[in-house]
């Protein structure tokens, strides 16, 4: 069976009459790879059933031009220990199973032309480990099916920015992309998921979460805390029919207003310093309830903010910044 879908490709690699003998499968990349990006090239094989052979030192090469299958002028001679594939298993390990699928798998950093993938055995015969798997075999090959190849830039794992939330409140704290990947989120405690790339997260009391993303081989993690305000909607400061709260206030210039508009759907946050010079604007809307305000630029004081719909002024209140 495939290891996914409904096909599969085969290639041999060695053959036991022939000096040197490697056939190489290549394809051409949807995009030229980026310099300085690391990609991660993956695939998975399975031993022919009738092969005698194994072989270690499956290897994959990125190239800028189409790979040559032979030398020019001389095209009895495969072109083995020519090229330094960029994916190389493990020496001495072979590929001996003719049941399941093995991966091979790598990363590395492009050159920034690479344009085309080719898969394969690109070692001499002499540089291999090769072994008589299954001496009852009449066939004198190393030969594998090929399975789901793929080159996919690695990107790090992402959460969130620090958020404030109000108690029963949730809040998604992933910004992953849906690339081939293992997700795991710790503590998973307050969770919609803690294996997938964005959950929800809806915790009681302030907690800070840890994700870590396995990407090919490379592992990368990254990390959000999610504060939980002891203060309900209900206990928000009213001023002019709607509702809000700064919090926390003293503050370094960075802090989050929780507001509830009530009946308007949209409104503008300003701040003002103590002379009336808006220092600060920014518009919210009735879909959310938690805005970030990042004014990190402002000297230690006393402000004004202020909601406003229409020039009619909905709420203010005072905010103090100290650096």
């Amino acid at each position: 069976m495939p290891h996914s879908g409904n096909a599969y490709a085969e290639f041999g690699i060695y053959t036991q009459s022939a000096t040197q003998e490697s056939p190489h499968p290549q394809v051409k990349l949807i995009d030229t790879l980026k310099a300085g990006k690391v990609y991660c090239v993956s695939y998975y094989v399975s031993m022919w059933n009738n092969a005698r052979y194994s072989i270690d030192k499956l290897g994959a090469l990125l190239t800028p031009t189409p790979f040559p299958c032979f030398v020019v002028g001389n095209p009895t001679v495969a072109i083995a220990g020519l090229y330094n594939p960029q994916i190389v298993t493990t020496p001495g390990v072979v590929f001996e199973d003719t049941l399941g699928w093995e991966e091979v798998s790598g990363t590395f950093t492009a050159a920034g032309n690479e344009a085309y993938l080719t898969i394969g055995d690109f070692f001499l015969h002499s540089q291999h480990l090769i072994k008589d798997s299954y001496p009852t075999n009449c066939n004198g090959l190393a030969e594998y099916y090929i399975d789901d190849v793929s080159v996919e830039e690695v990107q790090i794992a992402k959460a969130k920015n620090d958020t404030l939330i109000m108690q029963g409140d949730s809040t998604v704290i992933g910004l992953n992309n849906s690339e081939a990947a293992l997700f795991s989120w710790q503590p998973s405690v307050g969770l919609s998921c803690a294996n997938c790339p964005n959950p929800k997260a809806s915790p009681t009391i302030t907690t800070t979460y840890t994700v870590t993303k396995t990407q090919c081989k490379s592992v990368t993690s990254d990390v959000i805390t999610v504060t939980v305000s002891p203060v309900g909607i209900n206990e928000l400061s009213m001023i002019y029919g709607v509702q809000a709260k700064i919090y926390p206030n003293p503050n370094n210039g960075t802090f989050m207003l929780a507001y509830d508009l009530k009946k308007y759907n949209v409104a503008n946050v300003q701040i003002a310093d103590v002379t009336g010079k808006i220092v600060f604007n920014a518009d919210i809307d009735n879909m959310n309830s938690i805005l970030n305000i990042n004014a990190n630029q402002l000297e230690s004081g006393i402000y004004f903010i202020q909601l406003i719909n229409a020039k009619q002024l909905l709420w203010t209140d005072k905010v103090m910044i100290q650096k």
